[in-house]
């Protein structure tokens, strides 16, 4: 098939493959190509299940209607499927790429679009996208992934851009462990710019969408379900989220904006719906948190139902600056509110929520996370100094 490939991209046509199986190793694209098949029937499998496909230092590459099949899975591959080097315009459509020891597919330096696409079986992640120059990644399916299933980083904190949404995305392990690095719906690593909109997630490990360090990213309108560990993460260094608009249901933990002691701040936590909240995770017990924040952040808006410890946590220890709970529904939480009252913490700013059948405090200070006040929801109590609790409705 090589030839075939080499032909095509000298003469400047188009490769129709037919229906079938087609063996193939280690095949390359160097040039601009368009290359068919009959989606659900034309299968490039792996003769000895390494990598399928390069394309680099190329432009205007277009595959469309190719299942990648790479055969009985090796345990331990760090090969993907298909690898695409400093590609522009690299446009993957109504694909299927399975049975992976290793990743899926695998894109360095390249700009375009992945669409339309299935990625199944697979043993590490499903689509690795490193240093994107503006890429599209929509509309795809993935199921059955060995630790990741989107994957966008760059080498350093930059400008990225990558617009990830509409995919569908369940059924994502750990099999590698660690304690978030992997078993993550959608994972962002220093990319800046992100656009994460419209996924449905469910059944991960740890996050559906977890955003390490990336700053200005955008989280919104995704639906989640079932995740062992905190359902959208953002955190260590980033300056800048929106987390906005999201459906939340069956999870460990809802939305977490954290380490501020890493440099992680700003962010707006609006119009989200959390339930059923449970706790558990990677550590021997994490609290069931609706939305917790330590830095310059904005929760309002949102409702939370059923979150067995703690709807909305602001700050932890000393780590707790600028933060406004405004506008929230809270019901049948543990606790409703908790502040941080540690030594180094500003005061908080809890107005206009709706409070209603807590276990325990509708409002309290804490000590990481160990309560220091009484319920502050209540008429007639003390609100401890640089805090400001007012036009809360509790019963």
């Amino acid at each position: 098939m090589q030839p075939l490939i080499d032909k095509a991209v000298k003469a400047g046509v188009p490769v129709a493959l037919p229906g079938g199986d087609i063996p193939v190793d280690a095949l390359s694209i160097s040039g601009p190509v368009h290359i068919v098949g009959v989606p659900g029937q034309t299968r490039l499998v792996a003769r000895s299940g390494g990598n399928l496909l390069t394309i680099e230092s190329g432009s205007d590459v277009v595959i469309s209607g190719v299942t990648f099949d790479g055969g009985p899975r090796q345990p331990g591959d760090d090969h993907a499927l298909v690898t695409c080097q400093a590609v522009d315009g690299l446009v993957i459509e109504n694909c299927h790429f399975m049975n992976s020891g290793g990743s899926g597919l695998r894109l360095q330096g390249c700009s375009g679009r992945v669409t339309a696409s299935r990625l199944s079986q697979i043993a590490k992640t499903a689509l690795f996208a490193r240093d994107s120059r503006g890429l599209e990644i929509s509309g795809n399916d993935l199921e059955d992934i060995g630790n990741n299933g989107i994957q966008v980083w760059t080498s350093t904190s930059a400008e990225d851009g990558t617009l990830v949404y509409n995919n569908r995305i369940s059924k994502v392990a750990a099999e590698d462990g660690g304690t978030g690095q992997n078993g993550n719906g959608i994972n962002v690593f220093r990319a800046g710019n992100v656009v994460v909109t419209g996924n449905r997630i469910s059944d991960c490990a740890f996050s559906a969408i977890r955003n390490n360090a990336g700053s200005n990213c955008q989280i919104s309108n995704n639906s989640i379900s079932r995740t062992g560990e905190v359902a959208i993460y953002c955190e260590f260094g980033f300056e800048g989220a929106i987390v906005n608009g999201n459906l939340l249901e069956d999870v460990a933990l809802g939305i977490s904006i954290t380490n501020f002691n890493e440099g992680g701040r700003l962010a707006s936590v609006a119009n989200n719906i959390i339930r059923r909240v449970t706790g558990g995770g990677s550590l021997p017990y994490t609290r069931a948190v609706g939305i917790g924040a330590e830095a310059d952040t904005l929760v309002t808006g949102n409702v939370i139902e059923e979150a067995r410890d703690i709807g909305i946590s602001l700050g932890w220890g000393g780590y707790a600056r600028n933060l406004v709970a405004n506008g929230n529904l809270l019901r049948n939480c543990g606790r409703g509110i908790v502040f941080s009252v540690s030594d180094g913490a500003e005061g908080a700013m809890i107005i206009n929520n709706r409070i209603a059948g807590c276990t325990n405090e509708s409002i309290v200070g804490a000590d990481h996370g160990s309560p220091e006040t009484s319920d502050l929801g209540l008429p007639g109590i003390e609100i401890p100094k640089g805090t400001r609790i007012d036009g809360n409705m509790v019963n």
